[in-house]
C-alpha cells in the first residue's frame, strides 16, 4: 500500500484520489471546527458525552420551566436551593500546542446546533432600575433578540415622555414669558396714565390738583405711583421671570432633560442590556487570565454617583465573564492561575448558576464609593465550564475545584502523538489543507506533504507515530509557503519545508543552546578519523531547564588505566576516579553509571578497577556531564584498554550499560537520541550506535545522513567501536 493509500474517497461530498493526488488545491475543507481537531478522539468523544449531559440538563429545565421565572423583573428569583443542577464541567489537560483551546471553540459551534434541534433558546439578560432600593437593580432574562426590542420599547416610551416634557416645559415657558410681558406692559401703560394725569394737573382723590399736592415734585408723585402700581405689576413679572430663570437653569443641568454620567450615558430609567445574544450563536467566551472584575462582573465607579447627578445604578451595570457565556461556553486556559478568591467565586457559579453583580476591583477595600453599595439581583451564569493547563495543574488548582471537576464533570488527557497510520497522514493532508485555507497560502505538493508528516513522526520521538502538537507545525508551513511564494512558484516543494526546518522554525531556547554548542565547539579537540587507545566520543544533550528545549552535543572521552603492582613493586592502594562529571550534593545520575560501571568491568574481567588498578577517566573539556547515556561510553573506553585494542574515532556511542544477567551485559534505552544522531552527523562521524530499544522505538535510518547502528548488548558496541 501507498504512503496515503491508494483508494478514493468521498470527502465532504468529494471525490479524493490518495493515489494519484498532486497536491492539497481543492481538498475540501470542513466549516466544522470539530472536524478541525485531528488525533483527539478521546476527548471529542468525552466532549460529546458532556454535550448530550449538558442539552439534558437544560431540556429539564425548560420543561420545569425554570427559564419563565426569569421573564418578569419584579418577580422574586428562584432560591440557591432550587436553581440548576451542578455539571457537566470539562477540564483538558495536555501540552502546549495540542488542540485544548480549538476543541472549546468548536463546542460552541456544536452546541449552536444541538439548541437549534432541540429548539433550546439563548437568553438576553435586561438590568433594570429598582425604584423602592435603587442600589439593588432588577434582573430579567429573555429569549435571544428579545432583549434588544424591550429596549428599544422602553427608549421610546421614555422618549415619548421626555418629548412630551420638553414640550410641557416650553409651553410654560412661552406662557411665563407672556404673562410676565403683560404684566410689564400693565404696569408701564398705568404710569404712562399717571403722567398724562399730572400733565393735565387732575385732582386728587381728595380734590386738590395732583401738582398742588406734591409741591410740584414730579419724581415723588411718580414714584408713589410705581409702588402702587409696581406691587400689582412688575412684582408679579418679576417672580415670573424668575421662576423662568430657575427652569432654564435646572435645564442646562440636565435635571428637567437627563444628566450625562459615565461615557455620556444619560441618566435614564430606561433598562440595559447587559448579555446579548440577538445573534443566536452560543457564546463562546475566552476568559483566559481575566481578573475578577472581568470574571464576574462589577459596578463602575461615577464621581457624581454620591450628588444625585452622575448614572444611574442600574446603568452602571457590566456583566462578567460567566454571565455573558450563560448557555454557552466558558473557557479559561491554564486554570491554575486563578486566584484562590476567584477560584471559590467560580465554584458558587457552579453550584448555583447564579451570580449578583457587584463591585469586584483592586480598589474595592481602597475606601467607601456609592458604587460599593450596589448589587444586582441574582443574574443567570449557567455556563459549560472547559478549563484547560498542562499536567501541573492537576496539583496548582484550587482543590475544591479540582474536586467540582471531578465530582460533575470530566478530566481528560490530550494526546501528544497518534499511530503512525494511513489514515493518520490523511489526516495530516488535511491540517495542512486547513492551515493554507485559514492563512490564504500556495497549495503544498505532494512530496511536501511527506516532509511535513516525517517533521512530525521526528518530533514525536517515535518511528509509529505523528506528533499532534499541532502549533508548532503551523509556523513550519507559513514559512515553507512564504519561501515558496517569494519564488513565485503554485506550489510548496519539499525544498521550502526542509529549509523553513532546519533554518527558519527553531525555537529560540533551541537557537541559543545551538549558538553555545558552535561557539563552544570552536575550542574542542574532536577529529573523528583514525582509531585510539584510551579515547572515545560519547553523545550526550545539552537541555535548558525552562523550556525543556535540547541539544546534541559531542563528548571527548579519555582514560588512563595501569595495574597497581607495576611500578617497582609500589604497594599503593588502587583508586578509581572519573573527572568532568557533576558533583555530589546535586541530584546525579551518572554516579550510578560510575558504580555500574566498576560492577561490569569486574563481571567481565574479574578485575576490580578501584582495587587492582589506577584508574581514571576524564570527560574531557566538560564540566558537570550527568545522566546514564555516558554509561557504555566509560564501559567500552575500560575494555579497550584492559583488552589494548584501539576505538575507532569516527564512531560515537551512547546508551546505559547495566550489571550482566546470565553473562550478557545489556545497553539499555536512554533520551534526546535524535538530537545526538544529528549532533554527531555534524560533526562529521561515520557511523553512531544506539540502544537497540532507541532505534526500533524511534529511529528511522532515512532521517539521518550518518549510518546508525543498534546495539543491544555490551558484545555488540565493541564490535562496532574496535577497529579490526
Amino acid at each position: 500500500m501507498g504512503y496515503f493509500g491508494e483508494e478514493t474517497e468521498a470527502i465532504r461530498g468529494k471525490e479524493w484520489n490518495w493515489k494519484t493526488f498532486k497536491s492539497t488545491e481543492d481538498y475540501p475543507v470542513s466549516k466544522n471546527l470539530l472536524e478541525w481537531v485531528i488525533g483527539q478522539e478521546r476527548a471529542l468523544s468525552e466532549c460529546y458525552l458532556c454535550l448530550e449531559e449538558w442539552v439534558h440538563k437544560l431540556n429539564y429545565l425548560k420543561k420545569e420551566e425554570w427559564y419563565e421565572t426569569w421573564k418578569d423583573a419584579k418577580k422574586e428569583k428562584p432560591l440557591t436551593t432550587k436553581t440548576a443542577p451542578p455539571g457537566p464541567y470539562l477540564l483538558l489537560l495536555g501540552d502546549p500546542g495540542t488542540g485544548k483551546s480549538l476543541i472549546g471553540r468548536a463546542l460552541a459551534a456544536h452546541l449552536t446546533e444541538l439548541y437549534k434541534k432541540q429548539n433550546i433558546q439563548l437568553q438576553d439578560v435586561v438590568c433594570w432600575q429598582n425604584n423602592l432600593i435603587p442600589s439593588e437593580p432588577k434582573i430579567s432574562c429573555h429569549s435571544a433578540g428579545e432583549g434588544k426590542k424591550i429596549l428599544l420599547k422602553e427608549k421610546l416610551i421614555e422618549a415619548k415622555k421626555l418629548f412630551l416634557q420638553r414640550v410641557g416645559i416650553k409651553f410654560l415657558i412661552y406662557l411665563l414669558v407672556c404673562v410676565a410681558s403683560i404684566f410689564m406692559f400693565a404696569g408701564f401703560y398705568y404710569l404712562w396714565q399717571e403722567k398724562l394725569r399730572w400733565d393735565a394737573n387732575a385732582l386728587t382723590a381728595f380734590g386738590e390738583p395732583v401738582q398742588t399736592a406734591y409741591g410740584g415734585n414730579f419724581w415723588k408723585f411718580i414714584l408713589d405711583s410705581f409702588v402702587s402700581i409696581g406691587s400689582t405689576t412688575f412684582l408679579p413679572a418679576g417672580m415670573l421671570l424668575m421662576f423662568l430663570i430657575l427652569i432654564t437653569v435646572l435645564g442646562r443641568f440636565g435635571v428637567l432633560g437627563g444628566s450625562k454620567g459615565i461615557g455620556g450615558a444619560r441618566a435614564t430609567q430606561v433598562p440595559k442590556l447587559i448579555v446579548d445574544n440577538s445573534k443566536r450563536v452560543a457564546p463562546f467566551i475566552d476568559a483566559t487570565g481575566h481578573g475578577s472584575a472581568q470574571l464576574f462582573g462589577s459596578i463602575a465607579w461615577d464621581p457624581l454617583q454620591t450628588g444625585g447627578l452622575g448614572t444611574p445604578e442600574h446603568q452602571r451595570v457590566t456583566a462578567g465573564d460567566v454571565h455573558r457565556a450563560h448557555l454557552g461556553i466558558l473557557y479559561i486556559d491554564e486554570i491554575k492561575n486563578l486566584k484562590p478568591d476567584e477560584a471559590i467565586t467560580l465554584l458558587t457559579v457552579l453550584e448555583d448558576g447564579q451570580l449578583p453583580i457587584t463591585l469586584r476591583s483592586r480598589w474595592s477595600d481602597a475606601g467607601g464609593t456609592a458604587a460599593m453599595a450596589v448589587a444586582t439581583e441574582p443574574v443567570p451564569c449557567m455556563c459549560f465550564l472547559v478549563g484547560a493547563g498542562n499536567f501541573d495543574s492537576i496539583g496548582q488548582m484550587h482543590p475544591a475545584l479540582m474536586d467540582r471537576i471531578y465530582g460533575y464533570g470530566k478530566v481528560v488527557r490530550m494526546n501528544n502523538d497518534m499511530l503512525n497510520t494511513v489514515e493518520n497522514r490523511r489526516k495530516y493532508v488535511q491540517f495542512i489543507a486547513q492551515e493554507v485555507s485559514r492563512f490564504h497560502l500556495i497549495p503544498f505538493s505532494r512530496e511536501a506533504c511527506e516532509e511535513i508528516i516525517d517533521e512530525g513522526r521526528r518530533r514525536s520521538d517515535k518511528k509509529d507515530c505523528l506528533t499532534t502538537k499541532f502549533r508548532p507545525m503551523i509556523s513550519l508551513i507559513k514559512t515553507a509557503a512564504t519561501l515558496a511564494m517569494n519564488e513565485g512558484l503554485q506550489l510548496v516543494e519539499r525544498r521550502h519545508v526542509k529549509e523553513a526546518i532546519e533554518k527558519h522554525c527553531k525555537t529560540i531556547q533551541k537557537q541559543i543552546l545551538e549558538h553555545q554548542m558552535s561557539e563552544r565547539g570552536k575550542l574542542l579537540e574532536i577529529r573523528p578519523e583514525g582509531a585510539k587507545l584510551g579515547q572515545i566520543y560519547g553523545l550526550a544533550v545539552v537541555r535548558d531547564p525552562y523550556s525543556g528545549e535540547m541539544t546534541g552535543n559531542v563528548l571527548t572521552v579519555k582514560g588512563f588505566l595501569e595495574k597497581r603492582n607495576k611500578r617497582h613493586g609500589n604497594p599503593l592502594q588502587g583508586y578509581y576516579k572519573v573527572t568532568g562529571i557533576a558533583k555530589k550534593g546535586k541530584e546525579q545520575f551518572i554516579a550510578d553509571s560510575v558504580a555500574k560501571v566498576r560492577s561490569v568491568i569486574l563481571q567481565r574481567y574479574g578485575a576490580d578497577i578501584a582495587q587492582d588498578y589506577f584508574t581514571h577517566i576524564d570527560f574531557a573539556q566538560a564540566y558537570g556531564v550527568d545522566g546514564p547515556s555516558a554509561g557504555v561510553t566509560m564501559t567500552i573506553l575500560l575494555c579497550s584498554l584492559i583488552e589494548g585494542k584501539p576505538i575507532r574515532q569516527d564512531v560515537a556511542v551512547t546508551g546505559e550499560i547495566n550489571v550482566g544477567v546470565d553473562d550478557i551485559i545489556q545497553v539499555t534505552a536512554v533520551g534526546g537520541v535524535h538530537e545526538k544522531i544529528k549532533a554527531a552527523e555534524i560533526w562529521g562521524f561515520k557511523k553512531v550506535i544506539v540502544p537497540a530499544k532507541n532505534y526500533k522505538h524511534s529511529i528511522d535510518p532515512r532521517d539521518y545522513n550518518i549510518e546508525v547502528i543498534a546495539g543491544e548488548t555490551l558484545d555488540d558496541y565493541l564490535k562496532e567501536t574496535f577497529a579490526s
